[in-house]
């Protein structure tokens, strides 16, 4: 079918006749502008109804995409959320090692303090007895050296030869 404009359908000459216009040709022109209009109609309903479904659609994608991004907000609040959280208990990990870390080494370093006492005790005492044995050693050797042995000794032989 041939597609009419508008410049077409007003500029139309028509045949003339005795009376007027050739009514058929009128009428013939006038089946095809309504024919053209109707498909044009047609068309024009076709792409509304199509422009309305993708209207809808979009509208649907954007309520996705909204859903999409407040998910993806509440997961970003949530991972910073933990993550803190993780920081902060780590923080207390940390810290209390650390407390408990000076506590042993404080009780360690009181630890060997008075076992460097105890053993500064233990020499000391090992120097005074050695010196006391010592001196005890050397009582009983001058004693065996002194004169009374000797006499004791000698009166020992005196009776064994009677």
């Amino acid at each position: 079918m041939n597609s009419l404009d508008r410049e077409e359908v007003v500029s139309k000459k028509f045949s003339t006749v005795y009376r007027g216009l050739d009514e058929q040709a009128v009428r013939q022109h006038l089946k095809e502008v309504k024919s053209e209009l109707d498909e044009k109609d047609n068309r024009i309903a076709q792409l509304e109804e199509m422009l309305n479904e993708r209207q809808e659609n979009l509208n649907s994608f954007k309520s996705v995409e909204s859903s999409i991004q407040e998910a993806i907000l509440s997961a970003a609040k949530a991972g910073d959320d933990i993550k803190a959280r993780a920081q902060n208990y780590g923080d207390s990990i940390i810290k209390k090692a650390e407390t408990e870390g000076e506590q042993i080494i404080s009780r360690a370093t009181q630890q060997s303090d008075h076992m460097i006492q105890h053993n500064e005790d233990l020499k000391r005492q090992a120097k005074i007895f050695r010196a006391r044995y010592k001196m005890l050693i050397q009582a009983q050797l001058d004693l065996l050296e002194t004169e009374d042995w000797e006499r004791l000794l000698g009166f020992e032989n005196d009776e064994s030869d009677k």
